[in-house]
């Protein structure tokens, strides 16, 4: 048995999210199809893959973790570095492999993972065709020590359901709260961009995107210090703040404790 990793990137612009959409890839094209795709013509035979985070639909990766198990019974000589040109040279010009290595024993992509980290890029000077796909644009003026305010609230042992998309599932302890290691967010203002650094133990769905949204929608006077704190503690006020949209998402590193790291501190794309 050989255990495969990938570090892979991607613009998900154009995606449904990275887990395949089964039976419904011609309309719904996903990351993970794409990947098995490739790996079922160099197997000759289809390979389930496991992925470190089901990115959601127009939500970038510069470092996402695949992993796959190749058996004993699949003729499958190709060593893992020669892997990396195989599937570029087949992937469409947005899904890059950078890295791919092989390790002795089990590995599960998500299940391994101990933390993931998340930048949110939001724009707030003139509009340009990259900003467009990759970053939330904000017209109005953010005012930082707003932000700065409510940034240690989400840090720590975080109460998730003013954060979630839909039903809560209000029985479920390690869902109602969430881990939150750090939450950083950087002004670079020569570029005139905010980025926001999040690395948790665990998300619910579109969880980074709606702590994003609260901060600069609060930063920017769509509602007062009383009403945040509403916000923070009572999930019937979620629908008061917008959702950052997907285009300025990418998941960034993803971290293991007893696997040798493969690929941390990528790059952000500008």
């Amino acid at each position: 048995m050989r255990t495969i990793i990938l570090k892979v990137e991607y613009d998900g612009t154009d995606y449904f999210g990275f887990q395949k959409q089964t039976g419904r890839e011609e309309k719904l094209p996903t990351i993970q199809a794409a990947l098995e795709k490739v790996l079922a013509k160099l197997a000759g035979r289809h390979i389930v893959s496991k992925g470190s985070g089901r990115t959601d639909s127009g939500v970038h990766a510069r470092c996402q973790v695949v992993s796959f198990v190749i058996h004993d019974d699949v003729y499958f000589p190709i060593p893992a570095k020669a892997l990396v040109r195989l599937f570029n040279n087949a992937l469409p010009k947005d899904i890059r492999v950078r890295e791919a290595i092989e390790i002795e024993g089990r590995f599960h992509a998500l299940a391994h993972s101990r933390t993931k980290t998340y930048a949110y890029i939001v724009n707030y000077g003139e509009p340009d065709v990259f900003s467009a796909r990759y970053s939330w644009h904000v017209w109005k003026k953010i005012d930082m020590d707003k932000i700065r305010q409510f940034l240690p609230r989400l840090v720590g042992k975080v109460y998730s359901p003013p954060f979630c998309e839909g039903d809560i599932e209000f029985d479920k302890p390690d869902v109602i709260y969430k881990v939150m290691r750090s939450f950083r967010v950087r002004d670079i203002r020569s570029k005139k961009k905010l980025v926001f650094m999040v690395e948790g133990e665990g998300f619910v769905y579109k969880m980074v995107r709606r702590m994003v949204g609260f901060l600069v929608n609060y930063a920017t006077g769509r509602f007062d210090a009383e009403h945040a704190e509403k916000i923070l503690t009572n999930h019937e006020y979620r629908s008061t703040y917008v959702t950052a949209p997907a285009c300025g998402l990418i998941l960034y590193r993803v971290k293991y404790d007893q696997w040798p790291p493969i690929g941390e501190d990528p790059n952000l794309p500008f």
